[in-house]
């Protein structure tokens, strides 16, 4: 990822934390001087009616249980986004050149990795990283990258799409390749929609282009 990319993004999230911070204190500061408020008008004069204060603290605790829920949402997002590119940074320092494309699993995929690591454990989110005559999956786990998967080809023979039985929303790419031992094989995987998200592609023009631009790169005739 370019640094300045990388530079606009952490910036993007420091901004929306900051509005959160900013709407959190916003709410505590609401319902204190409802309360003082309250108590003022209590103390000074008993026979006055508190419907306007019951209203306005339903409205501020709704309110305010609103955003907490949307703050500790945006937050576990912003720290898969951070995740994402923590082991995009990575697979950059091991290899510059490779192609990042964000993944999720699909059965076969998580069968090929329970052959080749019996001993890991397959999450939801995966990177494939693309080279010229190879992939490899990669899964970060807590602050240790560790790549999960190789294979390599020596023809790619086709790139498409191929819808999945018990998924509704999502289709799976799917690379039938030859191996340097001329051995046919065939890798399938989810894409996600961006890094960090756990929303995964459909049929449609941002998968068929990946697609598209997959098989420009990599089938050697």
């Amino acid at each position: 990822m370019p640094r300045r990319g990388r530079a606009r993004r952490s910036r993007t999230a420091w901004t929306i934390e900051r509005r959160f911070a900013v709407l959190r204190w916003s709410i505590v500061g609401i319902w204190t001087a409802l309360l003082v408020g309250r108590i003022v008008v209590v103390s000074t004069a008993p026979q006055t009616d508190l419907t306007f204060f019951g209203i306005a603290e339903l409205v501020a605790i709704t309110v305010g249980v609103a955003g907490v829920v949307l703050a500790v949402v945006r937050a576990r997002a912003i720290r898969r986004r951070r995740a994402d590119e923590a082991l995009a940074l990575a697979i950059r320092r091991i290899d510059p050149t490779v192609w990042l494309v964000p993944a999720a699993p699909t059965p076969e995929l998580r069968q090929d990795v329970q052959r080749a690591r019996p001993e890991a454990t397959l999450g939801e989110r995966v990177t494939w990283a693309f080279g010229a005559t190879e992939a490899s999956l990669w899964e970060l786990e807590e602050r240790r990258a560790t790549r999960l998967l190789v294979i390599r080809w020596s023809r790619m023979v086709h790139i498409g799409v191929e819808d999945v039985l018990g998924e509704r929303n999502a289709s799976a790419v799917a690379m039938h390749y030859v191996r340097p031992d001329d051995t046919a094989a065939v890798a399938t995987f989810f894409v996600r929609s961006s890094p960090g998200s756990r929303r995964l592609l459909g049929r449609g023009p941002r998968l068929e282009r990946l697609v598209a631009d997959l098989a420009r790169e990599r089938i050697v005739a």
